[in-house]
């Protein structure tokens, strides 16, 4: 009986020492504080990025042509020439244009003349208004007769429509033309655009653009700024929509029309912003994704549960939910921690 009551009281102290060993390390495990690493969250705008590849054109492509017909007197420019607005660039043959301007100065100065006198017997009531009326008809005529001679003359000579360069050359020298024969084909750069073409599932989507670059590889341009010029409200043969930009990069002459480019498109998917978090400060528990947060107070971590939004570069996520972005997380050793856990910060940079 004495013995069976020894090994009962030992059982019971080494209980007590259990229970207390116990009490100790779970206390001890409490107030022990872990070093970890922490960092305060932001924001970002949520962005979709397109990619198209396009083609450099210049701002306007016309065919200049005489208003007159003749034999080509002289030809002054060639492709490949600069030319600066209202520069003569080419003449037709005059010498027919000129006669013809010297009748009509003649016969419109003889009229003018005669009409004056008429006008002057009709104030002295000398002179019916039917006889007026007449006279002035004949006057405006030879008047409009010679202002149109004038003006062919003048049109015999060709003048740049814009400041540009010559991209065809349709006619030489002594050839005949007719009026509104294409004679050259002028390109307006005074600044390059880039056509390209969306999808119909995309083409709403254009007036969400924000940010717009282009690479042109064959003239080592990258990133370089565009602007939004419009979009075709109809589609092309292909099922296409056709967008123009706007290049801006008025002094890189080493952008040509026709080169190939590529273009970036950054769209806002939606206008909240969205908190980033560093993916490795995300564990799992309970199926669900949690951070661990900070509480700057008293050192101590807690679990929050958050809704992920998608992995983005640079090893960052965003989240939809669960955070504010205003929040310090643990970003290394999340696996090892507890609620309430204590913890010491690691190189603090809050």
């Amino acid at each position: 009986m004495r013995k069976h009551s020894i090994k009962l009281l030992i059982s019971f102290l080494v209980f007590g020492v259990a229970m207390a060993s116990c009490g100790s390390e779970e206390k001890a495990s409490v107030t022990e504080r872990r070093y970890v690493k922490v960092e305060r969250l932001g924001k970002k705008k949520e962005k979709e990025e397109m990619i198209f590849h396009g083609q450099l054109k210049e701002k306007k492509e016309v065919s200049a042509a005489f208003k007159v017909g003749g034999q080509v007197y002289d030809v002054i420019v060639d492709e490949g020439d600069y030319v600066k607005k209202g520069q003569v660039i080419a003449r037709i043959d005059p010498r027919d244009y000129k006669i013809q301007l010297q009748s009509a100065t003649a016969q419109y100065k003889q009229i003018e003349g005669e009409y004056a006198r008429y006008k002057e017997l009709y104030k002295k009531k000398k002179l019916p208004v039917n006889t007026l009326e007449k006279m002035e008809a004949g006057y405006l005529s030879a008047k409009s007769a010679y202002e149109a001679a004038t003006n062919a003359l003048e049109d015999t000579r060709l003048k740049a429509p814009f400041e540009g360069f010559v991209y065809r050359k349709n006619i030489n020298k002594f050839e005949n033309v007719a009026p509104g024969q294409p004679i050259f084909t002028l390109l307006d750069v005074s600044h390059l655009e880039v056509i390209f073409s969306l999808p119909e599932s995309k083409v709403n989507k254009a007036k969400r653009f924000q940010k717009i670059t282009v690479d042109v590889p064959n003239a080592n341009a990258y990133e370089v700024v565009a602007d939004l010029l419009s979009v075709n409200e109809k589609a092309n043969g292909n099922d296409m929509f056709d967008v123009r930009l706007v290049i801006n990069a008025p002094d890189n002459k080493a952008l040509k029309p026709g080169m190939s480019a590529k273009v970036r498109v950054s769209l806002d998917v939606n206008t909240s912003d969205l908190v980033v978090v560093p993916v490795e400060s995300v564990f799992y528990k309970n199926g669900k994704a949690h951070v661990w947060v900070l509480n700057e107070k008293d050192s101590v971590v807690t679990s929050q549960a958050i809704v992920v939004n998608k992995i983005e570069n640079e090893g960052l996520l965003t989240v939809r939910s669960g955070l504010i972005g205003e929040e310090a997380v643990v970003k290394a050793g999340v696996h090892s921690l507890s609620e309430n856990q204590a913890v010491k910060i690691l190189h603090n940079n809050l």
